[in-house]
């Protein structure tokens, strides 16, 4: 009977609840989980609120990363999953396993896009100067509280701590948040408008929205969407799910490769062009046409006929 009614709800009704899913599970993460992890280290409440604040110290990184594996998994992968549950035939999870060339396509489309996130992080830049300075302030406080989360756990003391980040910052969000915005967001939204690229750009928005990190809007919208498009044309999670992975487990991988000032670097201001950098942009704008054409020739878009 409460199957039932789910699925008879209407679609925006569908977004709406589960983005109540979506907070109920970051309040079980943060709250209880936060409760549980004092419990298990022996710390009480006041003691791991304060761990938890302090994202440099050791236990800091710790809490830090055990919440934000807990937060995927409970808010994005496990919210998915039950929402594609009780919402069956509204929303769907393509977790079929496509072909090899549409993870490599993915993959490549990740790569050669690099050179668009950083033109898009410089526009911007450039947009959050025209609002108001109260929305500045408000945007750079958030940005502080989260580069001083990143830069931690992109700061490796230990050996455990890599392959912790790589399974918390990388391989976590990118299965978990595939599920939710692209596995039942995304076409929640396409029924409710009955337009699939509409449906791209309302996940894309939420998607980046939810992060929190303004400074980062633009880039991680247009991130987005490129993966809704990838979803709608492969008809799977895969891609856009190996494609997040790179995009993800690249930052992992060159900070413990170059260490805290890399980290320190890019957490600052772009910094200019050089020839090396148009070279490696005409080169990835080349690849990144030719895998577009690729996918369009190699997927279906909803509603039109198969390519031959």
């Amino acid at each position: 009977m409460i199957r039932t009614a789910f699925q008879t709800m209407h679609p925006f009704g569908q977004l709406i609840f589960f983005f109540c899913m979506v907070l109920t599970g970051m309040g079980l993460a943060s709250g209880m989980g936060l409760t549980a992890l004092a419990s298990v280290f022996g710390h009480t409440t006041e003691q791991a609120i304060s761990f938890a604040s302090n994202a440099s110290s050791r236990e800091g990184k710790v809490y830090n990363l055990i919440i934000n594996g807990a937060n995927q998994a409970l808010s994005f992968g496990l919210m998915a999953l039950l929402a594609n549950k009780l919402f069956a035939g509204r929303a769907f999870l393509a977790l079929r396993w496509p072909k090899f060339t549409w993870i490599a396509a993915g993959v490549g489309l990740a790569w050669a896009a690099q050179p668009l996130i950083d033109l898009t992080f410089r526009l911007n830049g450039l947009m959050l100067k025209v609002l108001p300075d109260s929305w500045i302030a408000n945007a750079d406080r958030f940005e502080e509280l989260a580069a001083d989360v990143t830069q931690s756990m992109l700061t490796y003391d230990s050996a455990w701590q890599f392959p912790a980040t790589l399974l918390t910052v990388a391989l976590l969000p990118s299965v978990c948040e595939e599920l939710a915005f692209r596995g039942v967001i995304q076409p929640l939204a396409a029924k409710w408008t009955n337009n699939s690229h509409a449906a791209v750009w309302m996940a894309a928005f939420l998607f980046s929205a939810i992060h929190l990190q303004f400074h980062g809007f633009l880039p991680r919208m247009v991130l987005g969407a490129g993966l809704g498009y990838l979803v709608i044309y492969s008809k799977s999670l895969w891609p856009a799910i190996a494609a997040h992975f790179f995009n993800n487990a690249g930052a992992v991988l060159m900070a413990a490769l170059y260490g805290p000032e890399w980290v320190a670097e890019e957490m600052n201001a772009a910094s200019e062009w050089t020839a090396v950098d148009y070279v490696f942009a005409a080169v990835s704008l080349a690849a990144g046409v030719y895998l577009i054409q690729w996918v369009r020739r190699s997927g279906n878009w909803p509603g039109s006929h198969p390519v031959h």
